[in-house]
């Protein structure tokens, strides 16, 4: 089967890299004119080790890879919501949580592809149906020809639009400001997965390398605004919380942040519609609040080149594909939003959740751990 993949993000290289193992060839083309990352920091879930080791990339983790010690939920204030010991989830889950820089991942995928693999500078504008194949037509009249078409294209998926023009992404009502700050986290920081909650603005942070501590910052703002001095407005902003925070802050050369408006996409109806299928976040955008989005495409990856072995016909390996993986991405989706939204929350919905935080720790550890899998004992 030749099979032509569109975008060279995580979900798109897993997904080639899980075919090249089958026996396939697959062909990825990406719109950016050169194979770039996006940068920053990812969490790597047990769920995404353990697609990872099968994609025989497990040693990506051990090698450019953090272990991390714990994960901590604090308000505002510096008070603990919540702790989970990342040796408990190993011992539950086979793997702690582990901390990456993006551009390491993205890198060791694409160099597990063979030769000849990965098409840079090729914007995808239109899908042709043929009585026996699929042709993705790009910007410039280059076409490629195959008997399936996969859109790996992220939360703004051309090969989405095609395929299904009535979605729209839903806006979370946050904008989220990034950067990596060339200083560790504070000593007694130095192992955690890090979140502070506090009213319309929380900040995440965790170590990434030797001198390298990645952070996210989602503020609620309205659509389209964004600061225009963020490294100054976000040392405003963020005044009132703990050191840790504008410390990391003031370790961040402003050039380098970014910032992108929040969205994620209600359920659709279809994964998949002919010739062509969609995988990741263009089939399941989600808001980065449980440190899943890269993880689900990971399984998405596996999921589909393993369907497309075992099913006698591409309808039934497509629809077994998406009725494997819909209701868990489905659920990351909205789990995701709702943490998101709980996590800004003010006046007394912010004082009961950290009363049912300081009662109930495992509704938030559930919550948290529902899609590592795998449980031990």
């Amino acid at each position: 089967m030749k099979v032509n993949i569109i975008g060279a993000g995580i979900g798109g290289l897993a997904v080639a890299r899980a075919l090249s193992l089958r026996g396939l060839r697959p062909q990825v083309y990406e719109s950016n004119p050169r194979m770039v990352s996006l940068g920053g920091g990812l969490i790597i879930p047990p769920n995404s080790a353990r697609i990872l080791d099968h994609l025989g990339l497990g040693s990506v983790l051990e090698e450019h890879g953090l272990p991390l010690d714990d994960m901590q939920i604090l308000d505002s204030g510096g008070k603990l919501l919540y702790r989970r010991d990342q040796g408990e989830v190993r011992e539950r889950h086979g793997r702690p949580l582990y901390a990456i820089a993006r551009t390491a991942l993205h890198r060791a995928l694409a160099e597990s592809l063979p030769e000849g693999t990965l098409h840079a500078g090729h914007h995808l504008e239109r899908i042709q149906h043929h009585f026996d194949g699929v042709a993705a037509v790009f910007r410039g009249g280059q076409e490629a020809d195959g008997e399936l078409l996969i859109g790996a294209d992220g939360r703004t998926s051309r090969a989405r639009q095609i395929m299904l023009p009535e979605t729209k992404l839903v806006p979370t009502g946050q904008t989220a400001y990034r950067g990596v700050a060339s200083t560790d986290p504070l000593p007694e920081w130095r192992g955690t997965f890090g979140e502070f909650w506090g009213r319309g603005r929380r900040f995440t942070f965790f170590r990434i390398g030797p001198g390298q501590t990645y952070w996210h910052a989602p503020v609620t703002q309205a659509p389209g605004s964004f600061l225009e001095r963020p490294k100054t407005e976000l040392l405003r902003l963020y005044r009132d919380f703990p050191a840790q925070v504008t410390e990391l802050l003031a370790h961040t050369d402003e050039a380098s942040m970014s910032a992108v408006e929040l969205a994620d996409l209600s359920p659709i109806p279809t994964w998949w519609r002919g010739r062509v299928a969609l995988l990741g976040d263009a089939a399941h955008a989600t808001s980065p609040n449980l440190g899943q989005g890269a993880a689900q495409a990971l399984e998405d990856a596996e999921a589909l080149a393993e369907a497309l072995m075992v099913h006698p016909t591409r309808e039934a390996a497509l629809t077994h594909y998406q009725h494997s993986r819909e209701a868990s991405a489905n659920a990351v989706v909205q789990q995701s939003r709702q943490l998101g939204e709980l996590g800004q929350a003010g006046g007394a919905v912010r004082l009961l959740r950290n009363l049912a935080l300081a009662v109930t720790p495992d509704l938030a550890r559930r919550r948290i751990e529902s899609f590592y899998g795998e449980v031990r004992g």
